[in-house]
């Protein structure tokens, strides 16, 4: 349910080339995107499938990696996972059903559903559910609770009582702060509002009626080409704690393929489940008290491809991780589904989407640099902003230093290049007109950089 690097594909605005979608289903284009994924997976590991499609047809699918390691049973594109919270595309989808048929509106107070959870006297509204602007804390983040608690099965009722416990982190509409317990609360919601558990109301709302067969609220039946999760440590592979499927509920108990995925978004963006006006709904950004834009819309976040926008969301829960983006203009989707909690399926359906929209993309192949060259980079580089940034060399390595980050390991790519490991930002070194040393921090393959002079 973590929802890992939304903020890095928030800030992104990737470069574009010159696209030929039409074309991104050629035989060097498929070739390009297996060495994409055969840069970050092993045959021999648990790994991930992938697909991409254009205007709902897929052009690509492949699976690399163990679907199972003690059975040794490899990956297949149709493998199903768990999709973490990509489910909350899926529970936002479902408030707007319900919103067409009259049963509901997201500027509800949230308490003419669930009367009795505590809000610290404020207003709070499914909306504010929706956009994670509630101000209601995360009930992930409470650690204790999820080792000794979340293990074992609990009704949403019993779930919902335990984490009202948790005081409210701000006024709701005062700030963006992702909570798996607003959605929670949308899980009951919905349940309130149509009559049916939310898992009954996902699969005959959405799963059949787009003959997902492969898509499932996950419980603990039995479902037909499910793999394992897997988290990478020191010592190898091991099985991630177990979390009861009751517990991340509305907010990421889904499971799927990439397949159905497609299907899914494809048929969201097209009404064949709610409406335009609808969609367009979820993919509005929300204006906060103070007047700052938030880029996450109804379960969505909503970013910038060059002059595209892009839609997207991904997840992590105990031992998979998903990521699925689509580019509107051109009609292009992409999911990545992982059962290896070491890969980033962001970064993996980033190149993805960039090989085929021919988005200019580094090598991000590491090259040795002597310690003198290393040492030359070291030193603040300062921001237009006034904010910092620090190059440190220690023992052999370069590291970067921004605000809120902590030190991360700089891999030269060049002699005056160097790239971040699992991810897409990478920083080049220059000088200008005045002969400053100047740091360019491209985000997500941006042509616009991020300039800094050195202090």
């Amino acid at each position: 349910m973590k929802p890992s690097l939304i903020v890095t594909v928030i800030a992104a605005t990737l470069s574009l080339g010159t696209a030929d979608a039409m074309a991104s289903d050629s035989k060097s284009y498929q070739k390009e995107y297996r060495k994409v994924l055969r840069s970050e997976l092993s045959h021999s590991e648990p790994g991930a499938a992938a697909l991409i499609s254009k205007d709902g047809d897929v052009i690509f699918k492949k699976a690399i990696g163990r679907a199972n390691l003690e059975l040794n049973v490899p990956l297949k594109a149709k493998s199903v996972f768990k999709i973490g919270s990509i489910t909350k595309q899926f529970t936002a989808a479902a408030i707007m059903i319900l919103q067409e048929r009259g049963k509901l509106s997201v500027t509800d107070d949230i308490h003419k559903y669930v009367p009795n959870f505590p809000t610290d006297g404020h207003v709070v509204t499914i909306e504010h559910l929706l956009t994670h602007t509630s101000g209601i804390a995360n009930y992930t983040e409470d650690r204790e609770l999820m080792l000794k608690e979340a293990t074992a099965p609990a009704t949403l009722d019993e779930i919902l009582t335990r984490i009202a416990q948790h005081p409210m982190k701000f006024q709701p509409g005062d700030d963006m702060a992702y909570s798996n317990t607003g959605y929670l609360l949308l899980g009951k919601i919905i349940e309130v509002a149509s009559g049916q558990s939310y898992a009954e109301f996902i699969d005959e709302q959405i799963f059949q009626k787009l003959d997902m067969k492969n898509s499932h609220y996950a419980g603990r039946k039995v479902i037909k080409n499910h793999v394992s999760g897997y988290d990478a440590t020191s010592n190898g592979y091991i099985t991630p704690v177990h979390v009861d499927t009751s517990w991340p509920h509305a907010a990421g108990a889904l499971s799927s393929n990439v397949f159905d995925l497609n299907t899914w978004f494809y048929a969201l963006a097209n009404e064949q489940l709610i409406s335009e006006q609808s969609y367009q709904q979820m993919l509005a950004p929300v204006t906060l008290n103070d007047g700052r834009i938030s880029n996450y819309g109804y379960g969505i976040a909503v970013a910038t491809l060059g002059d595209y926008q892009v839609i997207t969301h991904n997840g992590g829960i105990n031992g998979f991780v998903s990521d699925a983006l689509y580019v509107p203009e051109e009609a292009l989707y992409v999911a990545v589904l992982s059962n290896n909690t070491n890969i980033s399926p962001p970064v993996l359906s980033q190149r993805l989407a960039a090989k085929a929209l021919d988005i200019n993309m580094p090598s991000f192949k590491e090259v040795s640099l002597s310690d003198e060259q290393l040492r030359a980079f070291a030193g603040d580089y300062r921001l237009q902003n006034g904010a910092v940034y620090t190059v440190a060399y220690y023992q052999g390595d370069l590291y970067f230093l921004q605000q809120g980050w902590g030190y991360q390991e700089l891999y030269a790519m060049s002699p005056n290049s160097f790239f971040f490991e699992d991810s897409n930002i990478y920083l080049t070194f220059t000088q200008n007109s005045d002969g400053q040393a100047v740091l360019n921090q491209y985000v997500n393959f941006s042509s616009t950089p991020i300039k800094a002079i050195r202090q």
